[in-house]
């Protein structure tokens, strides 16, 4: 029953994150595309596992749905991986929902998505296939990075006998890519 209604997640996934591309127009303004790199420790609270350090990349597509091109940007799909010194890695797809103030200085961006873990010698997180969601908050010390820290949350939703989960916090560095 759990991997039908994963299979159903992850069609929806799809559908949500494929389905701009069929418009000839994007429903929103160009904005700029990310690369997000960040480095912190893997696991505080539920499943601690404080001695292990996590490395993360995630790229962020300029184009999204749903937006203004005020202080919302919409909805903009995002690919990620992320890594830690336990051998654990996860890879993941998703949808981030990123908020500027301050004619763009400062940015909140909320995200979730689903993936596949790869427990190495690392936390047993219950399964393969994960959640994930996060918070990241950053400034833009110059025209093209940011500066910024994010809390992440992964676990697989209850979908398997077993559900620790796991957290981090990253100190995180956004490279910017577009027309400014």
């Amino acid at each position: 029953m759990f991997k039908r209604q994963i299979a159903a997640a992850l069609i929806v996934l799809a559908a949500a994150v494929c389905a701009p591309l069929g418009f000839a127009t994007p429903a929103v303004a160009k904005d700029d595309a990310q690369l997000t790199v960040g480095v912190g420790p893997f696991g505080f609270g539920v499943a601690s596992k404080p001695d292990e350090v996590e490395g993360r990349a995630e790229y962020r597509f300029a184009w999204g749905f749903l937006g203004t091109k005020d202080w919302f940007r919409g909805f903009k799909p995002l690919l990620g991986v992320t890594a830690n010194t336990g051998g654990s890695a996860f890879v993941y797809a998703g949808l981030a929902a990123p908020m500027v103030w301050d004619g763009g200085r400062w940015e909140i961006v909320p995200e979730g998505g689903i993936g596949y873990y790869r427990q190495g010698k690392g936390l047993f997180l219950g399964g393969e296939r994960l959640f994930h969601v996060g918070l990241n908050a950053s400034y833009a010390v110059t025209d093209s990075g940011r500066l910024g820290v994010g809390i992440y949350h992964i676990s697989n939703a209850n979908t398997y006998r077993k559900n620790p989960g796991v957290n981090s916090i990253l100190v995180t560095w956004a490279f910017t890519f577009g027309d400014r």
